[in-house]
């Protein structure tokens, strides 16, 4: 199996990804300082306060969006992504930035399933039989129109970003995610009890392929100099990665354990720094089995639409906390401030998005930094 993410280039990104760090940028001058922050935040420490990661559309009239129609258009969707930007407030440790987005799952496109794109989002027909006799090789070919249309959004947008934003990368996808757009999440659930092997083996044959297209973002991106981000937004001085594992909401543990965990454990040694996107209440229910993996760094828990919000999560985020972890959590502004009553502020961060002002957007800021009498 080829390496291709080795001891020798991890060690360069973060040569560059720490020169970087250093600097202000265009729409980011306090990058130096949120880069800081950041840093105590992967070691399980805090700065001055928590992180806090917010921004909002202050023109509610042009709506903002993937472009995904314009995706096949790159300077048009350039234009559009960074007007996109331009217009939103961003405060806390949000680095303004424009990402490169296919939609969720951008690895079952290389993996040759065409798809669908419905209301800025991406939809695949199922295709693999209930045998998987029509399986792909899972190999991703470099003349697959969306790898070559990925590599050079890639390349545009890098080059635009240098020295002014960051990039975001596209969601590749977690490998459970892949085999669903391909086989259907009840026929996975099906395979699981009846031919786990069959999973097993796509497991192993789509990592090096994860394994490459995780190259070829980071070098392309530092190859232009510019900062690259990912999409839960953390600044990193090493390289990291966002494993996850949404299909595991639908199965027990042992199964999660056998089926998937090596290969979440095998993507954060890989890279080096991780962090695990645990998706929701059904999904909630793994987290002992995350916490023993010592390769993850941080937990990042979405509680989902219509349910329960953050705060009634507490026990779990102070679980985490106890094994050394940071969290990261995707909440309202409600939950904010009684979660910071609550959790340590070491390896604490927040990803708020709710409705607001700009100019209540702004006092909150003002706010959560009183609170930890930091400067805004």
């Amino acid at each position: 199996m080829t390496t291709y993410i080795t001891e020798e280039k991890k060690q360069q990104w973060e040569t560059v990804l720490t020169d970087i760090s250093q600097n202000p940028l265009e729409f980011s001058p306090k990058l130096p300082q949120i880069a800081e922050r950041f840093e105590a935040f992967w070691a399980h420490e805090c700065l001055d306060r928590p992180i806090l990661l917010s921004w909002m559309n202050t023109k509610p009239e042009r709506p903002t969006s993937k472009r995904l129609e314009y995706i096949q258009e790159p300077d048009l969707w350039l234009e559009e992504k960074y007007k996109d930007m331009c217009q939103m407030n961003w405060i806390g440790d949000s680095i303004p930035h424009i990402r490169v987005d296919f939609g969720p799952v951008f690895m079952t496109m290389l993996a040759g399933l065409e798809p669908k794109f419905v209301s800025d989002t991406t939809w695949y027909d199922h295709i693999i039989h209930d045998d998987w006799s029509n399986a792909p090789d899972w190999t991703f070919a470099d003349d697959n129109p969306w790898m070559i249309l990925f590599r050079e959004l890639l390349e545009l947008t890098a080059k635009d970003a240098a020295g002014r934003y960051a990039v975001c990368t596209p969601n590749l996808g977690g490998t459970d995610e892949v085999l669903i757009n391909f086989r259907g999440s009840g026929n996975l659930c099906l395979d699981v009890i009846d031919q786990p092997e069959k999973i097993i083996a796509a497991v192993q044959a789509i990592h090096p392929e994860w394994e490459r297209m995780t190259d070829v973002l980071y070098s392309t991106i530092l190859g232009h100099g510019a900062p690259l981000i990912q999409w839960q937004h953390f600044w990193s001085n090493k390289a990291y990665t966002l494993p996850s594992c949404d299909f595991n909401a639908l199965i027990g543990p042992r199964d999660f354990e056998k089926l998937f965990m090596p290969d979440i454990e095998r993507r954060a040694k890989t890279v080096g720094r991780a962090s695990f996107h645990l998706d929701g209440p059904d999904a909630a229910r793994h987290i002992d089995t995350l916490l023993e993996c010592d390769a993850l760094d941080v937990i990042q828990f979405t509680p989902g639409d219509g349910k329960a919000p953050a705060r009634t999560w507490t026990d779990m985020f102070e679980k985490v906390q106890a094994k050394g972890k940071s969290c990261l959590i995707a909440c309202g502004k409600d939950d904010v401030f009684p979660l910071c009553d609550e959790l340590k502020p070491e390896g604490l961060a927040f990803l708020m998005f709710d409705s607001f002002t700009v100019e209540e957007h702004n006092a909150f800021y003002e706010a959560f930094c009183q609170r930890f009498h930091t400067e805004s």
